[in-house]
């Protein structure tokens, strides 16, 4: 074979290779690269209890999560329901197998968690509104940020107070089914109406 033959065999087949390492670059940075916009979702507000009128889904332009992210928000609106039921089999169906919790003032993990609410206490929780609640998934996880104002009633002396907390909620697939893998609380302040 001439040297001319051999040296334009060389070019074409590196013109070829750039061209495929090219091709898949770009298939690469496709695949990788998502579009996300908020989408402001109105909820069934339903529960008498529980208000949360709407809330902010951060959307993946290659995946609807609008179901899962429909699931995740009837989970939010059990949590309050099953500190007032007190009934540990109501945080058994919602919370993860190694939830943790961060309160303002103490640290749990799932079985102190349940216990700690279950107890008796003087306080019961009549009434939880959710504000700017935004919900976003990555992979088989979600994140859930929110502001809580949370109505209590002491059953003795009928004495009201509203704990107004910031939270940042983790939700996890668990058995196909979304769990609460951690609540984190961030901020706190409580207000005692006159």
């Amino acid at each position: 074979m001439s040297r001319a033959i051999i040296v334009s065999l060389i070019v074409i087949a590196g013109l070829f290779s750039c061209n495929e390492k090219h091709e898949k670059h770009d298939n690469l940075n496709s695949e990788a690269t998502s579009i996300y916009t908020p989408i402001e979702i109105l909820e069934d507000n339903s529960t008498p209890a529980v208000d949360i009128s709407k809330y902010t889904l951060i959307s993946d332009s290659k995946t609807d999560r609008k179901a899962e992210a429909k699931e995740i928000l009837k989970i939010k609106r059990k949590w309050p329901l099953a500190m007032q039921s007190k009934n540990p089999a109501e945080f058994d169906s919602i919370l993860s197998k190694n939830f943790t919790f961060k309160g303002t003032t103490a640290f749990y993990n799932r079985a102190d968690y349940i216990k700690d609410r279950t107890a008796t206490d003087e306080w019961k929780i009549t009434f939880v509104k959710y504000d700017n609640v935004t919900l976003q998934f990555f992979g088989n996880t979600a994140i859930l940020s929110y502001v809580n104002h949370v109505r209590n009633e002491h059953v003795v002396s009928g004495a009201i107070e509203i704990e107004h907390i910031t939270w940042v909620d983790f939700y996890l697939k668990e058995n196909e089914k979304w769990k609460i893998g951690a609540a984190h609380s961030i901020d706190y302040r409580l207000e005692i109406p006159k």
